[in-house]
């Protein structure tokens, strides 16, 4: 059994040096089809068999001149010549006009251009006749064994002796040659190469007889194709008939031996404990050999994945073959296919290989191709894991990607996530980014991973990451219906990561150390003098504030503008709105001053609350309020009397939403300033306030602890 890659068998048409040529010697009559000259360094014989196609090739002739002598061979349908090759040989072959090479079958011994390794050569004549029962043979014998064993090799390799080159001087001259084999090891051997006049027979010689085997026969192409006799040795017989003269021949030989089928010997019936075989190329193929004694038949085990869409191609020679393919789990468990090798075959998701078993009744060569379609994840075989792999698990089956490559996969119906693997290989790491087309319905995540204990240190949703030295992931997952999806993406390298280097400075501030004196007391002074000029105010206390003469002259004139209005009954609201909104504008405690003693005052922590009579037996109130660091939000206010009838307000400035004894401030700004005046109504005896509202996302309440006297 073998692992071979398909190629196509040529014949070699002639292997004397050059190409062969055809050139008019005469334009009438004859045509030089062949004219070449070859060096020999040791005697080699050789034979050449030229066949015509035609009903007749007229003219055809073969000359042929070496140091032993020179040949001159002539015939209208097929002409064989066998000759010694030493030194430099010329050889030509001519014709009349009207034929060509196409024309011609040529044969010519092969092993002029193979290793001598290969060739088994007679040196010395070998011995005429199979050697009698019992007795000693010293002479060399034939191991033609063909050693490719199907889990280590691809293509065979020709290590031991295929050809066998010999001599028949004469008709009373025999060749026998011993072939080394055992039970069960099949024996090919293609169409001799030599004259229809040279017989062969196969011969079988143990400690007590010798016979002829008579039913190993010529097949119809001309090949012999048997299994090693039982209970001997396989002897190969040459001769010639009577009145034939020199006669060269090449016989080529391979010897499939069951011990070679595999690193470990024979195949058998079951795969066993012995790892799977890598899976093929589309050329590869898996061929083999089964002997009628082999009841039991061939097994082989090839690598698969989950979900792969497999196409076998399983053929066989010389026999009837019957493949049955299995598909093989993770916990070892099989399942049968139905129709074997003659449809595709889909691998169920826990599938990690496929076993064909292979019989056969009689002698027969099987051979084994396997495909996949479509293409599995991102080329890889199968579909890619649903999973993050962990420290311990197989990462060959995780599909690595390269960078700046398109990637295609799919998505089945049962399934939503895929994740892929990369190698990052840059010292420094790299700089990297998921190019994907937004109209697939996936998303896309590059995860760093920490390379010992394979956790998740920073994540991106493809964006540009940093990637370090080292193996991370990239996880695909479906986005809406669970259906088929198909997608593609670029995992785009930008380049390694390079750290900026921090500049490296040198203190020199000792240089300017007097600069840094005099410019700090020349920047000094200024504030100095400032300090100087308000000692007296500082001294007295820090917070306390000296109100300008023309602010409190400006502050008195809008206070005696409100009162000139209400004594006037004049309404006029841009005026009153103006004139509150300067109040707002000026020093809080500007106002406070100007306007005396409060008739209410409510101070907090979070806020501080006045309010004034603007003018005696007036039904007007000035109201001022002012906020600290923290806002009021949904800010409201509400007039009530504690004691005698209810009270309700009737007009605002500047405008706000009231509604009977409420008025929605909304929002007080931190740090701000706001006066209203009210009109209220009712004969009340006193008058309270209550201001609420949200600060700092609380609720809080300002209700002053005295109320304004209103009799």
């Amino acid at each position: 059994m073998r692992r071979t890659s398909t190629v196509v068998m040529v014949v070699l048409i002639a292997t004397l040096g050059g190409s062969f040529s055809a050139t008019s010697q005469d334009a009438q009559e004859t045509i030089y089809l062949m004219d070449n000259e070859q060096y020999f360094q040791e005697t080699l014989p050789v034979y050449i068999e030229i066949t015509c196609q035609k009903l007749s090739c007229s003219g055809l002739q073969l000359k042929v001149f070496s140091e032993y002598g020179n040949y001159t061979v002539s015939d209208t349908h097929e002409i064989q010549l066998s000759y010694l090759a030493q030194g430099n040989v010329s050889l030509q072959l001519t014709a009349n006009s009207g034929t060509t090479l196409e024309h011609l079958t040529i044969k010519m011994t092969e092993s002029i251009n193979q290793d001598s390794n290969v060739v088994f050569k007679e040196e010395m004549d070998w011995l005429d006749n199979v050697p009698s029962p019992g007795i000693n043979v010293e002479q060399r014998i034939v191991d033609s064994n063909l050693v490719c064993p199907i889990d280590t090799c691809k293509s065979p390799v020709f290590s031991n002796t295929h050809w066998i080159v010999g001599i028949l001087e004469d008709d009373a001259d025999r060749d026998s040659i011993q072939i080394q084999g055992n039970l069960g090891d099949i024996i090919h051997m293609p169409s001799p190469l030599m004259p229809n006049s040279v017989e062969l027979e196969f011969w079988i010689r143990n400690d007590t007889s010798k016979t002829l085997l008579n039913d190993i026969e010529e097949r119809e192409n001309g090949d012999f194709l048997f299994e090693y006799p039982d209970k001997g040795e396989l002897w190969l017989r040459l001769k010639q008939l009577p009145e034939s003269s020199l006669a060269t021949y090449e016989l080529y030989i391979f010897t499939f031996s069951e011990q070679f089928e595999s690193s470990w010997g024979e195949l058998s019936s079951l795969w066993g404990e012995h790892q799977p075989l890598s899976f093929p190329n589309e050329t590869e193929r898996f061929t083999g050999w089964i002997s009628s004694v082999d009841l039991e038949g061939d097994s082989i085990r090839i690598q698969a994945a989950s979900r792969m869409g497999l196409i076998l191609n399983c053929s066989d020679r010389f026999g009837q073959v019957n493949f049955q393919v299995l598909l093989l789990s993770h916990n070892e468990s099989f399942s049968p296919v139905e129709e074997n090798c003659s449809s595709p075959v889909l691998t169920n998701v826990d599938t990690e290989s496929i076993e064909i078993r292979i019989t056969s009744d009689s002698l027969a060569e099987w051979s084994i191709g396997v495909i996949e379609n479509p293409e599995g994840d991102a080329g890889a075989m199968g579909d890619a894991p649903d999973k993050l792999w962990t420290i311990e698990d197989d990462l060959t089956k995780w599909p690595i990607l390269s960078t700046n490559n398109s990637v295609s996969a799919t998505m089945a119906s049962d399934e939503s996530v895929d994740v892929f693997s990369f190698e990052v290989t840059s010292v420094n790491g790299s700089r990297l980014h998921i190019d994907y087309d937004y109209s697939q319905p996936v998303s896309y995540q590059i995860l760093i991973l920490n390379q010992e204990s394979g956790l998740i240190i920073n994540t991106s949703k493809g964006g540009l990451i940093d990637a370090p030295t080292g193996i991370h992931a990239i996880r695909v997952e479906k986005i809406g219906e669970r259906s088929l999806t198909y997608y593609d993406f670029t995992l785009v390298n930008n380049g390694e990561v390079i750290e900026e280097k921090q500049d490296t400075f040198t203190d020199q501030s000792s240089l300017f150390a007097n600069y840094y004196i005099f410019a700090g007391l020349f920047l000094l002074a200024p504030a100095m003098l400032v300090l100087f000029w308000n000692r007296n105010r500082w001294r007295d206390g820090l917070y306390h504030i000296e109100i300008e003469q023309h602010e409190l002259r400006r502050l008195r004139r809008l206070r005696e503008r409100l009162t000139n209005l209400l004594e006037k009954d004049d309404l006029n609201e841009q005026v009153i709105d103006s004139a509150l909104h300067q109040l707002g504008d000026s020093p809080w405690q500007a106002v406070v001053e100007d306007w005396g003693a409060p008739l209410l005052r409510h101070n907090t922590k979070q806020i501080e609350i006045c309010a004034w009579k603007i003018l005696d037996g007036a039904t007007s109130l000035l109201i001022g309020i002012r906020v600290a660091e923290s806002p009021w939000e949904l800010a409201a206010m509400r007039v009530y009397a504690p004691e005698g009838a209810n009270v309700s307000i009737v007009q605002v400035s500047p405008q706000h939403l009231f509604n009977g004894d409420e008025i929605f401030l909304d929002t007080l700004g931190p740090n701000s300033k706001t006066f209203l005046k009210l009109a209220v109504e009712g004969q009340p005896s006193n008058i309270g306030f209550h201001l609420s509202g949200l600060v700092d996302g609380e609720p809080l309440a300002a209700v002053p602890n005295k109320a304004i006297d209103w009799s």
